[in-house]
């Protein structure tokens, strides 16, 4: 967190308001797992406001992305949708799919904490194509995980272990140990 604060005070000092801006979505990041999320907001909403001052549309994208997640967080899911959409119109203006792919996946959490999991699975579904197009493996295990997840809630177990098969498949292919971890423990539950 020092190291946060030096960064931020060098940007204050240059007149970097670029640099002032990522310190202050940071900080906001540093303390979202810190379980301090109104401080969190707090510095997240300094970032958003700086990155609409100069115009940085894609600082903007990643500010509204971690207010949706700060928000998701504080169990205000549809403060977070709100969020989640504004950055998603600019993941699409800027022609940023990684960002546009990791937005269908946070409104895909966001619906399934609501309760709404054929939603939840539509978002999911799109992130799942555009990890795929973009060649994210990564994202891609990721996104099989989430369906694996909202299929179980919806009592689809088959489809439920078909998804966490092809989650466990890709983590293991990879090399991401703690991704197969997860999967053989949502697998676990599946299977029960």
């Amino acid at each position: 967190m020092n190291i946060i604060k030096k960064s931020f005070k060098i940007a204050k000092e240059i007149g970097d308001r670029a640099g002032e801006g990522g310190a202050y979505g940071n900080l906001g990041n540093a303390f979202e797992p810190l379980g301090d999320h109104q401080k969190a907001i707090e510095y997240l909403e300094k970032d958003l406001k700086i990155a609409k001052e100069i115009g940085d549309r894609a600082g903007e994208g990643r500010a509204y992305a971690n207010l949706g997640i700060a928000y998701c967080s504080l169990s205000d899911y549809q403060k977070a949708i709100e969020y989640h959409e504004k950055h998603l119109k600019i993941a699409k203006e800027i022609g940023d799919r990684a960002g546009e792919g990791k937005v269908y996946e946070n409104l895909g959490i966001a619906y399934r904490s609501l309760g709404d999991y054929k939603k939840a699975i539509e978002y999911h579904e799109k992130h799942l194509k555009i990890a795929k197009e973009i060649g994210d493996r990564f994202r891609e295990s990721g996104a099989y995980g989430n369906l694996g997840n909202a299929y179980q809630l919806l009592g689809d177990y088959q489809k439920a272990i078909e998804y966490r098969e092809k989650e466990l498949k890709i983590a293991k292919k990879i090399g991401d140990r703690a991704g197969e971890g997860r999967a053989y423990g949502n697998l676990g539950v599946a299977y029960n």
